[in-house]
């Protein structure tokens, strides 16, 4: 009787250290890598996602800790990576960093956003919107740079047009949709110039280049509106003239100037 008690206690000693063990490794940084581009991962990608000390700009951010998951399937991708609070000051700066490197061995996706976690007020479950590194070469046509990913400017689609008197100053208000998908829209030029007896009018924005793998951006759900400078009475448009406006290179209405 005495020695099943004491195997009893043994056990009950043994599962409360396990326990207790257990606890010691639930802190962890979760959430989910994801990114923008149409393209989709095959079976031997790799995500890499790791813990950081960046608490010094300008010295080595040691690791706190790693996840690695092969052949992870398509984005959204959950991730959860373990750390020691041991390994934790609480003064210190810890950020979450991700990259997808390919079955060929490219750095196809990486995060140039910076992720603050655990301290400071700081998440330990982030939602992290990679960028494209480089694209699959079967997607490229002729040689691949870095040149390639960056926005082009583009007119923007316009919904309604008017003008709008503010004392002797007219200015085009132009309406327009975008979609709302983030990288889809970035404020380009909003202007105008007289040539003879037409009101050219230009806005446009930073949009996605035309690649295989852009953005999708055909949604366009957001109306919003730009404000353009025509003229003064007197100055640039002649008092009792007749002007023809034009945005983005349609005719949209005739402007007679009192």
């Amino acid at each position: 009787m005495g020695h099943s008690r004491r195997a009893v206690m043994l056990l009950g000693a043994v599962l409360l250290m396990f326990v207790g063990g257990c606890g010691l490794g639930d802190a962890a940084v979760t959430g989910t890598v994801t990114y923008r581009e149409r393209i989709a991962l095959t079976p031997g990608a790799t995500l890499i996602v790791q813990i950081r000390d960046t608490s010094y700009a300008d010295a080595a951010a040691p690791l706190i800790a790693e996840q690695v998951i092969s052949d992870p399937g398509q984005v959204p991708i959950e991730f959860k990576v373990p750390y020691d609070p041991d390994d934790i000051d609480s003064g210190n700066v810890y950020s979450v960093s991700a990259r997808i490197e390919e079955s060929d061995g490219r750095l196809a996706f990486i995060n140039d956003t910076a992720y603050d976690v655990i301290t400071r007020g700081s998440p330990k479950r982030v939602d992290m919107v990679l960028v494209l590194v480089e694209p699959p070469p079967e997607m490229v046509d002729g040689e691949w740079s870095a040149e390639d990913r960056r926005p082009v400017e583009a007119p923007v689609h316009v919904t309604d047009m008017e003008v709008v008197w503010e004392g002797e100053q007219a200015f085009a208000h132009v309406l327009f949709a975008i979609s709302e998908v983030d990288g889809c829209y970035r404020i380009g030029r909003e202007e105008a110039r007289i040539d003879g007896s037409r009101i050219v009018v230009d806005v446009t924005a930073w949009v996605p280049p035309p690649t295989p793998w852009a953005i999708d951006c055909s949604d366009r759900t957001l109306e919003l509106d730009a404000y353009a400078y025509l003229g003064s009475v007197g100055e640039e448009l002649a008092a009792g003239d007749t002007y023809t406006v034009e945005v983005n290179g349609v005719e949209s209405l005739t402007l007679a100037v009192p």
